[in-house]
Parts: C-alpha cells; sequence; structure tokens
C-alpha cells in the first residue's frame, strides 16, 4: 500500500536528527539575513555622499565627518560579507551531513525491512526495481535534502524581510510589488500538481529501465551464445526511449514556469520603478531610499524563480519517498516467534500435521498433509515437477507459512519460534548456489564467521572441495568473482555444500545440491556424508534417484500427495510409481 503522506512520512523519519535541522535551519537564516542587509548598505552609502552631515547614517550613530562615515558602511559591509560566508559554509556542512546520514539510513533501514519480508512479497517484483528504490529514489532523496530545505527557507526569510523593508520605505510601493506573488504560486501550485503525476511517471520508467539492464547482464551468456546483442540493443533503446520521453514531458512543464513567472516579475519591478521614481521626483522619497528599493526590488522578486527548481526537486523526491516508504510500511505477512530454538539441544524431528498450503497466485498444493521426519535420519522427497517437493523445504524455513495445519520441530510449532534461531538449526544447500565477492574462505564461512581455517579445510575436504580449492592461484585465498563467476557449477555446489558442513546445524537440505557434480565426485560426497547422517536430520530432494537410494524414507510425491513411502529396496518391490521412476532413469523403461 503507498504512503500518502510522503512529506509526513518523511518528516517523521528525521526527528531525530532535529538538533542539526534546528542549527542548519539557524545558520540558513543568519545567511540569508547577511545577504539582504549589503543592499540597504549601499543606499545608506549613497544617502552619505548625497546629504553627508546630515545623512541618516550621521543621525544614528552621531558621526558628521561624511568619510568616516563610509569608512564604518564599507567596515559594516566586509563583516557582512564574512558572516555571510561563514554562515553559507556551516548550512552547507549541515544539510549535506543531515542529507547523508538520512540517506544512509534509509538505505540501511530499506534494505534490512526488505530482506526481512516474505518471499510472497517478491513474487510480483523486480530486481532491477527493488535496486532503483535502494539506489536511485534514495539518491534522488539526498539530493534534495542537500539543497532544498535551504532553498525554501531562504525564500520564506527573503519574502518577509523585504516585505517588511519595502512596507517600512512605502507601503503603497511595497502594495504594488508585491501585487505578482499571487500570479506567481498560483502558477506554482498548477506546475507542482503536473509535475507530481509526471515524475510518478518518470519514476516507473526509470524502474523499468533499471529491471531491464539488470535482467540483461545476468544473462549476458544466453544473449552471447543466441547472438540477440542486436535485438537486446532495441530493446533497451525502446525502454530508455520511453524514459526519455517521461522525463521531456516533466522538463517542458517545467521549462514552462520561469518565463510566465518572469513577466510577473518585470510587472512588480517597474511598477516599483515608476511609482518610486515618481515620489522621489516628488520629494516624498529620498533618492537613497529610491536607490535601495530598486536594488531590492530584483532581489526581492528574483527568488520566486528559484520556485520551479523547489517545486521541480521536491516532486522528484516526493515521488521516491512515496516508493521509499511503500516498501518500509509493507507489513511482514510472516510473524516472527519469541521462542528460541536451541541448535545445541535440537533433535531434528519435523511433522506435518494437517498442512493445507496454497500459493499466493491461488495455486493449492497441500491438503491435509501429514507426515514425520524422525531425528537423525535421512529423508528424501522424490516426484515430478510441482508435485511438492521444494514447497515443503519453503514451510520448514517459513519462507512461506501454512494456512492451515501444524509444522513443528521436536513438538515446537514452528510459528512460535523466532525465525533466527528456526533458520539457524537448518543448512539449506540449493541447487540455485549463492556466493558472494570475495574468497573462497570467505564463501565456505559465510554464516559462520568466526569459524578458524581448520574448521574452514575440514569442512572443504568433507565436501570434495579441498583437491580443487588447492589448483587455484591463491588457494583458499583465491577470489570467486561475482556469484563465483570463476568458478564450475560443480565447483560452485561443492564450496555451498561446504558451508552447510561448516555450520553443522542438526538439520540439513538438500535441495538438487548434487545436481552439477559428476558421478566419481557425487560418489564421493555420499561417503563423506554418511558420516554426518548419523548426528543429523538429513532432507534431500533430488530427481537423480541414485543420490537418493541408501535414505532411510523415502517419500514420493505426487500433486501435493504422498502416494508412497518406504526404502529404496521396498518401494522397488512394490512396483509402483517409484519403481517406474527408477526404471525410467536405470534405462529399463525407454
Amino acid at each position: 500500500m503507498k504512503p500518502q503522506r510522503p512529506l509526513y512520512n518523511l518528516i517523521s523519519y528525521m526527528a531525530h536528527y532535529k538538533i542539526r535541522i534546528f542549527l542548519a535551519t539557524f545558520s540558513s537564516i543568519l545567511n540569508k539575513l547577511c545577504d539582504i542587509v549589503p543592499e540597504i548598505l549601499i543606499g545608506i552609502a549613497i544617502d552619505v555622499i548625497v546629504n553627508q552631515q546630515h545623512s541618516v547614517i550621521a543621525r544614528i550613530a552621531g558621526i558628521s565627518n561624511p568619510f568616516n562615515q563610509l569608512y564604518l558602511v564599507a567596515g559594516l559591509t566586509a563583516i557582512l560579507w564574512i558572516l555571510e560566508s561563514i554562515f553559507e559554509y556551516c548550512y552547507l556542512i549541515l544539510w549535506r551531513g543531515i542529507a547523508q546520514k538520512v540517506q544512509h539510513s534509509l538505505r540501511i533501514s530499506t534494505y534490512d525491512h526488505m530482506q526481512n519480508l516474505d518471499t510472497a512479497y517478491f513474487e510480483d517484483k523486480k530486481t532491477g526495481g527493488l535496486l532503483a528504490i535502494i539506489n536511485d529514489d534514495i539518491n534522488q532523496l539526498e539530493l534534495f535534502l542537500s539543497e532544498g530545505p535551504n532553498t525554501i527557507i531562504q525564500l520564506i526569510i527573503n519574502v518577509i524581510v523585504m516585505g517588511a523593508i519595502f512596507t517600512c520605505f512605502s507601503p503603497t510601493i511595497a502594495l504594488l510589488t508585491l501585487l505578482p506573488i499571487p500570479f506567481v504560486l498560483l502558477m506554482a501550485f498548477y506546475f507542482q500538481n503536473r509535475l507530481a503525476y509526471l515524475y510518478e511517471i518518470v519514476r516507473e520508467r526509470v524502474e523499468k529501465l533499471s529491471s531491464h539492464i539488470t535482467s540483461r547482464l545476468t544473462g549476458i551468456t544466453t544473449i552471447k551464445s543466441y547472438a540477440t546483442e542486436n535485438y537486446e540493443r532495441e530493446c533497451l533503446a525502446t525502454e530508455s526511449l520511453a524514459y526519455t520521453h517521461a522525463n521531456y514531458a516533466a522538463s517542458r512543464v517545467n521549462a514552462a514556469y520561469i518565463p510566465l513567472v518572469r513577466m510577473g516579475i518585470l510587472c512588480g519591478f517597474i511598477m516599483s520603478m515608476i511609482i518610486g521614481g515618481c515620489y522621489a521626483l516628488q520629494g516624498t522619497l529620498s533618492i537613497s531610499f529610491y536607490s535601495v528599493l530598486v536594488f531590492l526590488t530584483q532581489r526581492f522578486l528574483w527568488p520566486f524563480t528559484t520556485i520551479t527548481t523547489i517545486t521541480d526537486m521536491y516532486e522528484r523526491a516526493m515521488a521516491c519517498t512515496r516508493r521509499i516508504f511503500a516498501v518500509l510500511h509493507h507489513k511482514q505477512a510472516i510473524i516472527d516467534g519469541t521462542t528460541t530454538l536451541s541448535t545445541t539441544k535440537t533433535q531434528g524431528t519435523i511433522t506435518f500435521n494437517n498442512v493445507t498450503f496454497a500459493y499466493p497466485n491461488g495455486v493449492k498444493i497441500f491438503n491435509n498433509l501429514s507426515l514425520t521426519i524422525p531425528a537423525k535420519k535421512t529423508v528424501a522427497f522424490v516426484g515430478t515437477t510441482g508435485s511438492g517437493k521444494s514447497t515443503i523445504i519453503k514451510l520448514i524455513l517459513r519462507l512461506y507459512d501454512s494456512m492451515s495445519g501444524i509444522i513443528s520441530i521436536d513438538n515446537d510449532n514452528i510459528k512460535t519460534l523466532t525465525m533466527q534461531s528456526l533458520r539457524q538449526a537448518i543448512a539449506l544447500v540449493s541447487q540455485e548456489v549463492y556466493l558472494i565477492d570475495a574468497s573462497v574462505a570467505a564463501n565456505i564461512a559465510y554464516g559462520s564467521p568466526h569459524a578458524t581455517t581448520e574448521l574452514i579445510i575440514n569442512a572443504a575436504k568433507m565436501a570434495q572441495a579441498h583437491d580443487f580449492i588447492m589448483t587455484l592461484s591463491q588457494g583458499y585465498d583465491s577470489l570467486v568473482g561475482e556469484n563465483g563467476k570463476n568458478l564450475s557449477g560443480g565447483q560452485r555446489q561443492r564450496i555451498s555444500i561446504a558451508r552447510a558442513i561448516l555450520k553443522n546445524p542438526p538439520i540439513f537440505i538438500f535441495d538438487e545440491a548434487t545436481s552439477a557434480l559428476d558421478n566419481e565426485t557425487e560418489f564421493a560426497l555420499q561417503h563423506s556424508m554418511k558420516s554426518l547422517a548419523h548426528n543429523h536430520t538429513m532432507i534431500i530432494i533430488a530427481h537423480r534417484l541414485s543420490t537418493i537410494r541408501h535414505a532411510d524414507i523415502i517419500f514420493v510425491l505426487e500433486k501435493g500427495t504422498i502416494i508412497e513411502n518406504g526404502t529404496h529396496d521396498e518401494l522397488l518391490q512394490r512396483n509402483s510409481a517409484y519403481a517406474m521412476l527408477w526404471k525410467i532413469q536405470t534405462g529399463e523403461i525407454v
């Protein structure tokens, strides 16, 4: 659900930076005041030249000598310029510091919340779109926070102070000068509404473009193998052009604002020049004050042209904020439990009791499924694609929650357990291996950061990975590359298995974990795994039935139902579904 109050959400998020924000705001105000006063000092200097001993400064400061009066004005001007520079430095450092801290905090918060969301959240989301939120949207917000608040504050101070000065000199001229302001504000409101809609489209186009590039770079090998580079270039050109058109539409509306505002400013400037000049000729307004008004009129009105910049930055930032807080406000469908599961005391008995489950898209997998995986036994699940094998793993790990029924580990309902302790008690070795861009040793120790080198090597030996690791240029210190691109598929899987062995939890889950291994390596690995099987609950999913022939129990699934179970030999004797699969794989049935 999209948050409808992006500015409120952003201000609430920034509440703990209130002291820094106060200091930054104070610096912005003082900087603007120091910027306005020198314009008044110009008029005072002219007044000194014209009226000399009878000038305003002579009456206020009691200095009759015109030269000394000029020195005083020059000194005040120098002090104000120095102070203006100091306060400019302060507000730049403070606002940029706030922006960078918010950017960092918001990126970490968004990523952390995103990775803790249930798996169903990611089903209809594209990786590139999520990447655009964490990276590009937050960067856009940081740009606004660096410049936008200061610009808004200084515009407000400019209006208040300048309006007061004009009113003191001549209420009539002040009124005439202010006449274009309602028109300027009306234009700003109109363009803000237009830009809000247009920038939503721009952000959507950015998301699609980012997602397109991410997916294509991921599949670069397939693109090259099918020689579809020209086709992909055209596809990217289409997405990029759509983004360009969306951005151009927003820029075109934004560009129309300044010329219109300029005409309003021209009217105010002409009015103050003519009316003020008439007053000066009539002697009701001194020449020095008239010169100040002429200087200040443009300084007063011209900052209103920045409203278009402010509006542009604001609407971009709010479009990004909506998307960021849409993630942060997305509630977790899977609620964490409160009971901690002890990895040292867990036996590893897993029970499904009348479990019913359907995916969010409505596809029902299980209806009152019941089964027991005994502790410290090796259990395998086989069946055709879509029979529910991988879904069982997802339910045990609470990547999804069952609609009804209870899944328990050692009589503890997994919904009552903290997800951290539940998943610490399980090591998953998936067919889709995830490796970080680091050394071989770091990848094996992923999830076990305090493991010693000796333990890492022992785990690698059990996973039949040590020999190939030692052939690498730097052994265990060799870099695997992004997602292990420097290694073969079989090598990546063996590192993944070593990682699980090093974790040493009470429950192991192997989901097609040996699919990329050659027969010789798999045979050697099976021998290594037998030592683990004595003290751990082992769950294996494999299409290659030779992998699970020595399992204690084999469950055969078909359309979410267990149609038979037993040992390999028992199932062959029944000459049913499992026996048919075995005969197909061994070539008895062609």
